[in-house]
């Protein structure tokens, strides 16, 4: 239960798909995967949030999450939602390539 998206930036940058959500098997395993960046590698990636560290699959630092820069009031709080809205709240990200906030997230579809 999530949303099928990618990242694309105007600097040619283009992620591969990232499942962001929740899946059929969170109350299981609690994974929870939302999109991250790692500004050394200039990489964007889905990464599951609920671990304490989340590491880029290319150097192994930390990623960082979207997520984290938004205000908590654009957060929907409504527990067992498989993804919030927050990416909607802004039209351009961070670029971890460029590091310009020229990043936008397409959707590609639903998922399960």
């Amino acid at each position: 239960m999530g949303n099928i998206i990618r990242a694309v930036c105007t600097c040619g940058l283009e992620s591969d798909e990232i499942y962001q959500g929740i899946g059929m098997r969170f109350y299981e395993t609690g994974s929870r995967t939302e999109p991250a960046y790692c500004d050394s590698c200039g990489i964007v990636v889905g990464r599951d949030m609920s671990k304490s560290y989340s590491k880029c699959p290319i150097c192994r630092r930390k990623v960082r999450f979207y997520k984290e820069g938004v205000e908590e009031s654009y957060v929907e709080k409504i527990p067992g939602l498989a993804t919030d809205g927050y990416l909607n709240e802004k039209e351009q990200w961070h670029c971890p390539r460029c590091k310009r906030d020229t990043l936008r997230f397409e959707s590609m579809g639903l998922w399960d």
